[in-house]
């Protein structure tokens, strides 16, 4: 699917009420999800080809040239809490220092933990805890040096 044709899904999506959309087409299959309770939270996961989900304009602008991505650092379960009772390592918002976890990965029945390579403030959490991920996939992006 083009990622135009995603952008102006996502568009449509964000002047309704609708939480979620799946869509399946000839060239693979895509969910769009946001979660309101948490400052628009947007997942997007395509099948048959990767498309990288880009911001609009307004955003990359707003947020200036400090912004880090924190990938998967292999294929696992994404976990954003160290147990299903604790709360999560982090939060929209949050500052974090280098070297500081922000999610656990588990891999074969071994848990791993991700942690921050850069100090600043998480602005995006990109995967919903319980979600499996792929090695290199954006899980975070942080404003280094906010805070």
């Amino acid at each position: 699917m083009e990622l135009k044709y995603i952008r102006s899904i996502y568009r449509f999506l964000r002047d309704t009420d609708i939480e979620e959309i799946e869509i399946e087409g000839k060239e693979g299959r895509i969910r769009i999800k946001r979660a309101l309770s948490q400052g628009q939270v947007v997942s997007a996961v395509e099948e048959k080809k990767a498309v990288e989900r880009e911001e609009e304009p307004e955003q990359r602008e707003s947020r200036g040239k400090n912004i880090k991505v924190i990938t998967s650092p292999m294929v696992g379960t994404f976990y954003r809490a160290p147990s299903p009772e604790a709360p999560p390592f982090v939060e929209i918002g949050s500052v974090v220092k280098q070297g500081q976890v922000l999610c656990i990965i588990e891999a074969m029945k071994i848990m791993n933990e991700v942690e921050s390579e850069y100090g600043g403030r998480v602005v995006s959490i990109l995967v919903e805890n319980g979600q499996p991920v792929e090695y290199g996939e954006p899980l975070f992006h942080i404003e280094v040096g906010a805070g």
